[in-house]
């Protein structure tokens, strides 16, 4: 009887200590469930949800190295430059269609300047819809952008009216390959607003594409024109730009109408051409001349030739020789060459 009474009072004490450890138990919550970064397709590779939202986001760019030579018969130089750019890239649909913000911020070095730059190159808005594009902010400007970047293959890009500025401009995407644009841009860094206007026309087809674009200058009273036209057969690329300016481009103390002038000359035609040899090596050509209109000179001439090698995913290399002659009424005949080789990491 004392056995069993001994058992007894041994297990509801257990029942008992066990009762009081459940009462005191911590309960662990349940894991919020994590969200993972989903993949946006819509608008191309590389894109991504922004957790939370449905705004997509592209974060690109590119590092840059290159060495430069020059030799104009009275003196050498040489140095070296480097140059970051970080591209940022957020999109989403709305009830007024694609709304879009792009950025793009540059760090650059180069060995013969004491100081380094920071600075945004490009940074703006746009509403894309069906029939074209609306944007609002800094950019490469639409006479320099809308018809291509002169001969488009290597460091040596020629002279074509290059302006990077503040816009508001409308591109109409049409049918059949017709595209139009037209813009206001500003002329001035300062708190004046002097302005230029702009518009062009292209063409685009499975042969390549042709266009015309003018640009005024409100300020100068000066306008600018050029005409262009890019055709492909089989494994050969070529090209050719026919340029007008009205005014005169002195150099850095030029008036703004110097954005619509190419070289300093009144009249200048750039041609170019591109040997596909293989999806990995292209070689090219390049030739300018420009008129004596706005010069002392006669004429000049510019001749450029290089590779465009891209060995692996992502490299990119691009070695250029250029050489100018210029017949010049007081100085006489001169002679420059250039050389540059240049590497882009694009990621």
């Amino acid at each position: 009887m004392n056995i069993k009474s001994l058992l007894l009072g041994s297990a509801v004490a257990a029942v008992a200590a066990t009762g009081a450890r459940a009462a005191d138990a911590i309960v662990i919550a349940e894991p919020e469930p994590m969200e993972y970064v989903r993949i946006c397709d819509v608008y191309g590779a590389g894109f991504f949800y922004i957790p939370g939202t449905e705004t997509c986001l592209r974060i690109g760019g590119y590092m840059r190295y290159e060495m430069r030579y020059f030799d104009d018969e009275v003196d050498d130089e040489f140095y070296k430059f480097a140059r970051f750019q970080l591209n940022v890239d957020a999109r989403n649909e709305t009830e007024w269609g694609t709304l879009r913000s792009y950025v793009e911020g540059r760090f650059e070095w180069r060995s013969d300047v004491p100081a380094d730059r920071v600075y945004l190159n490009q940074g703006f808005i746009e509403l894309q819809q069906a029939s074209g594009t609306l944007r609002l902010g800094k950019s490469d400007t639409p006479y320099a952008r809308f018809l291509g970047y002169g001969s488009p293959f290597g460091p040596f890009d020629g002279s074509y009216g290059f302006n990077n500025s503040g816009e508001l401009s409308y591109q109409y995407n049409g049918a059949n390959g017709f595209s139009a644009i037209g813009a206001i841009v500003e002329l001035k860094g300062d708190s004046d607003f002097d302005f230029g206007v702009e518009g062009g026309v292209k063409l685009t087809q499975g042969w390549g594409d042709i266009g015309a674009m003018v640009g005024y200058d409100m300020l100068a009273e000066e306008w600018g024109a050029k005409l262009v036209a890019n055709a492909k057969f089989g494994m050969i690329d070529v090209g050719g730009h026919l340029y007008y300016s009205s005014g005169i481009n002195s150099g850095p103390m030029a008036t703004y109408s110097s954005i619509y002038n190419v070289g300093g000359s009144e009249f200048s035609v750039l041609a170019y051409a591109k040997a596909n040899v293989s999806q990995k090596l292209a070689i090219a050509a390049a030739v300018q001349y420009f008129d004596d209109e706005y010069l002392t000179s006669d004429e000049t001439w510019q001749i450029t030739g290089g590779l465009d090698w891209r060995p692996i995913s992502g490299l990119r290399i691009r070695p250029e020789v250029q050489y100018t002659t210029t017949d010049d009424a007081i100085l006489g005949d001169s002679e420059t060459w250039g050389a540059i080789i240049r590497f882009d990491r694009t990621f």
